[in-house]
């Protein structure tokens, strides 16, 4: 369905729909079955022609829905990462020598208040270009 292009996905969705309201289809899986699509957005366009009438089914361009956004400031952001950069966990009174997930969601909690999961810290240290890193050898201890 998407990779049709605009125009042909609103006459698509037209189609559907008419072939409901004429009694062709009686069941949404009837309808998705004929037409080559998913049951679940057949009932959208359904309840979309039956609230917006035809218009409703030529819809524009689709927005992302609204999230929570970052829960850490532009400033925030800038020291944690100057503050991994000058720094070692030890440091700062956390245990090891590298920067860990952990460490850094201690060091968030501690540099901006907020209170972030550890895969939330991967996430972002992803985003920021930070990624896991692997020893070329094994210690010689």
């Amino acid at each position: 369905m998407r990779r049709l292009p605009r125009a042909a996905q609103g006459d698509l969705r037209l189609r559907v729909v008419s072939a409901l309201k004429s009694g062709r289809v009686r069941t949404y899986g009837q309808a998705a079955g004929m037409f080559g699509v998913s049951e679940r957005p057949v009932g959208t366009w359904w309840r979309a022609s039956r609230t917006g009438g035809r218009q409703a089914l030529f819809t524009s361009v689709r927005e992302h829905r609204a999230g929570k956004g970052e829960l850490i400031g532009e400033s925030a952001r800038g020291a944690v990462l100057l503050a991994m950069l000058d720094h070692t966990p030890a440091g700062l009174g956390q245990s090891g020598v590298m920067w860990s997930r952990a460490s850094v969601r201690t060091l968030i909690r501690l540099v901006c208040g907020v209170s972030v999961t550890e895969r939330g810290v991967g996430k972002w240290l992803r985003r920021h270009g930070f990624t896991p890193q692997r020893p070329a050898r094994r210690s010689c201890r």
